[in-house]
């Protein structure tokens, strides 16, 4: 996963707080900025609160929970930000064989990763399809301003790209507040502008896909790029001898049962960048570096084999792969 290193420089400001159950960092450069970071930092969360209201399955007030009780046929308007990550997933499934799956909200509700209190002990392979019956890209139609449910009971659930989303839109915030050199994260997902410290480009660190771990597989150069990674390795839940990731597969609605245990994709956009790494997870190795070749994506994919771990890497991404020490 993400991490950053917080280095002491006089023209680095940073504020940090609580969102979509994780936590915020930025980190900026004010120089001749009108906004003081106090103003910088009202702003932010006053974006990250429309994100929220518009994207949180655990609101029973957000936008998506409301369009969730809506029932099938009827235009149901939607509001700019919903809609953009509607249209990103709509997009990344069409790149990912279907990998990508935003209406699988009543089969992560089935296995516990969504707002009900798990209960696999009450849950039948009779339930699962049930749930399943209920999903589907294509069970809901897209226009400028309104979406349109065709199977019933479908529940929409942004949570694979939500917290991308939240960094495209702060990234936003600081643009229209004038800043040049920023790094935003957001419970791992970063976007940057400009440069950092000493004038440098943005150095963020992929650590070591292990649970707790702190040491670093690979230092990634970035520099007005976004990036996400996603693991198997910290969200899951324990069944017998298995580890049950929290990354579904569409195809299945199974947990994702494969060797790669992290996908790291960079990407302008970090909603887009947070989709692929989710999608990635599920599809094989050779099928995501397949993709990431054929659109130009700068892709890590690292793979638990017998041996060890084993790192795979999209041709597009070596420019980023930076050798500098911390």
């Amino acid at each position: 996963m993400f991490q950053s290193r917080a280095w002491a420089h006089i023209n680095i400001d940073q504020i940090t707080g609580n969102t979509m159950g994780t936590t915020y960092t930025i980190q900026f450069r004010l120089q001749n900025n009108l906004a003081t970071q106090q103003q910088i930092k009202v702003l932010v969360e006053q974006e990250l609160e429309r994100v929220n209201s518009a994207l949180s399955v655990y609101r029973s007030d957000s936008e998506i929970s409301i369009l969730n009780l809506n029932d099938t046929g009827n235009p149901i308007l939607v509001s700019e930000r919903l809609r953009d990550v509607l249209q990103i997933s709509k997009t990344i499934s069409s790149q990912t064989y279907g990998a990508f799956d935003v209406t699988l909200g009543p089969v992560i509700e089935f296995w516990g990763f969504g707002v009900k209190a798990r209960d696999l002990q009450n849950k039948d392979r009779g339930q699962l399809e049930l749930a399943r019956s209920k999903t589907g890209m294509d069970g809901f139609t897209l226009s400028s301003k309104a979406i349109t449910k065709v199977i019933r009971g479908l529940e929409i659930n942004p949570s694979a790209v939500a917290k991308g989303y939240g960094v495209d839109r702060v990234a936003k915030v600081l643009d229209g507040a004038g800043l040049l050199n920023y790094l935003v994260e957001i419970g791992g997902e970063v976007r940057t502008r400009g440069v950092g410290v000493r004038g440098r480009d943005w150095i963020v660190a992929v650590t070591r896909p292990e649970k707790f771990s702190l040491e670093i597989q690979q230092l990634i150069n970035l520099k007005d790029m976004s990036m996400a990674t996603s693991g198997s390795y910290v969200n899951y839940i324990e069944s017998g001898d298995r580890q049950l990731s929290h990354i579904i597969d569409p195809t299945t609605g199974i947990p994702a049962e494969n060797s790669l245990v992290s996908a790291t994709v960079l990407h302008q956009q970090c909603a887009v960048a947070d989709g692929f790494a989710t999608a990635m997870m599920i599809l094989s190795v050779e099928q995501s570096i397949n993709i990431a070749n054929a659109i130009g994506l700068p892709v890590m994919l690292i793979e638990q084999t017998n041996t060890g771990l084993k790192t795979h890497f999209s041709k597009s991404i070596s420019p980023y792969l930076s050798i500098r020490g911390l």
